[in-house]
């Protein structure tokens, strides 16, 4: 007979069964909404949701909406986070009850409390090898030729080894760099470095959350070698028009942001270049050509339909080009690489329910490295380039719901249309006669469904 649950099946299922059967005896509501931060209207992740003095609490996940399940009576729930204050409610519990909270990101320091006794609330899962970087303590750290770099942020971080010195590429727990899934805002990075690996394609100023899982990767991943490492954009300001810039050895940021309908929806752009061969050029002769830059932009657009539904369009195109040519009379030379990325989101969040939250995506992301050879002479020309690349088109559905406060379900499909240029050559010359182009195209689409049963004290895969 054909075997049809697994022995992981089973026991998902039996905690399922003993969890609802002991929740049957008394009524419970739940407590659903969005966290926001006061003054910008940011959605923020990450933020505790907790009854104080009970081990009762969860998590807002990466769009800021949380759900918290009690039975029938008077609680207080408080709101945190870390560098903002905290809010507590009095809420008498005897329907399901939408409550959208701001956290105010001023604090009034007053005396220091020290102390060993262990927390007497854990809102948070137990998921190990998983490490949530602050923002704020990116921008805190010293910058390395005035840019201030995400990744050398987690090369600080147990597990976590760096390359050769000054570079940002990640060897987690004995993986290479090329093991490591880079996701922003749900779409895969193939190559999150510039400048050989010296700096990381992400402008820390754009950054909202940054989350690095070290080993026991979630279904919703797919398998990876090494670790997966998170990053969600920013939303943009949604009260008022801001900005930052910095200017760098080598490079000079800038980063704008404000609402396009006030609280309802906004926008944000960041941009960076190096200018190094600008300063250069003085020094060059003037026969001879210099390319050494890389550039980055980064841009995302939200609306809020309604309270239970929103849309967000966001995108990164970032190249790096490093290039020499010269001019001998009538004959030109030149050669050079350069790798460029570009990723497209497109997703729509729905609150279904009071506890249940789907986020559909569409995903495109596009790599392509090239290095090419042209010279031209007595009339004659001779090139030569050679060019991989990687390109994806994505559909991801994704569920989450917690009918539990101890207990969070997630479920899913995901589709992934890849397109290979493991090597294409171009081979031309005028003085032989030759002409050959070698273009080698695999394609092949994967698909996954994502079942996961989450608990505080265990984590089981369907």
């Amino acid at each position: 007979m054909k075997k049809i649950f697994s022995a992981k099946q089973y026991l998902a299922l039996a905690i399922l069964v003993f969890l609802f059967s002991s929740a049957l005896g008394q009524s419970r509501f739940t407590i659903s909404g969005f966290v926001y931060e006061k003054g910008s209207r940011e959605s923020m992740p990450g933020v505790n949701i907790y009854v104080p003095g009970t081990t009762i609490g969860t998590v807002s996940n990466s769009y800021g909406f949380y759900s918290l399940t009690l039975p029938t009576g008077e609680w207080e729930v408080a709101f945190s986070f870390v560098g903002y204050q905290v809010r507590q409610f009095e809420i008498v519990l005897d329907k399901n009850i939408e409550l959208n909270v701001e956290l105010d990101p001023t604090i009034e320091l007053e005396a220091v409390e020290i102390r060993a006794d262990m927390p007497k609330q854990s809102s948070r899962s137990a998921q190990m090898s998983v490490v949530e970087i602050p923002i704020k303590q990116i921008k805190a750290i010293p910058a390395l030729l005035g840019e201030k770099d995400a990744l050398k942020v987690i090369q600080l971080m147990p597990g976590v080894q760096k390359g050769s010195e000054g570079t940002s590429g990640l060897y987690v727990r004995g993986g290479g760099p090329d093991q490591n899934l880079i996701i922003l805002d749900d779409a895969t990075v193939y190559n999150a470095y510039h400048l050989f690996g010296f700096f990381s394609l992400f402008n820390g100023d754009a950054i909202k959350s940054i989350e690095l899982t070290k080993g026991g990767f979630p279904a919703r991943y797919g398998g990876r070698l090494s670790s997966v490492l998170e990053i969600v954009m920013k939303d943009g300001n949604k009260e008022k028009i801001s900005g930052e810039a910095g200017i760098g050895v080598l490079s000079s940021r800038l980063v704008l942001e404000g609402p396009i309908v006030k609280n309802k929806s906004s926008f944000l752009v960041s941009a960076r270049r190096t200018y190094y061969d600008i300063l250069a050029r003085p020094f060059i002769p003037s026969d001879v050509g210099f390319g050494l830059y890389f550039y980055d932009l980064t841009a995302k657009a939200n609306w809020e339909i309604n309270s239970k539904n929103k849309v967000y369009l966001s995108g990164y195109f970032g190249k790096d080009k490093f290039s020499g040519s010269e001019e001998y009379g009538n004959d030109y030379y030149e050669s050079g690489l350069f790798w460029d990325n570009a990723t497209t989101t497109l997703r729509w969040n729905s609150v279904l329910s009071h506890n249940l939250f789907s986020n559909l995506s569409l995903i495109f992301s596009n790599y392509r490295f090239k290095i090419y050879a042209l010279e031209e002479y007595n009339n004659n020309s001779f090139e030569l380039s050679y060019r991989s690349g990687i390109r994806d088109f994505g559909l991801k559905y994704d569920f989450s719901w917690q009918p539990l406060s101890m207990l969070t379900v997630r479920y899913g499909l995901n589709s992934v249309w890849h397109s290979f240029n493991p090597s294409a050559v171009v081979l031309k010359d005028d003085y032989i006669g030759e002409n050959i182009s070698e273009v080698q195209t695999i394609n092949t689409l994967s698909r996954g469904f994502m079942p996961r049963v989450r608990q505080k004290l265990a984590t089981v895969e369907l």
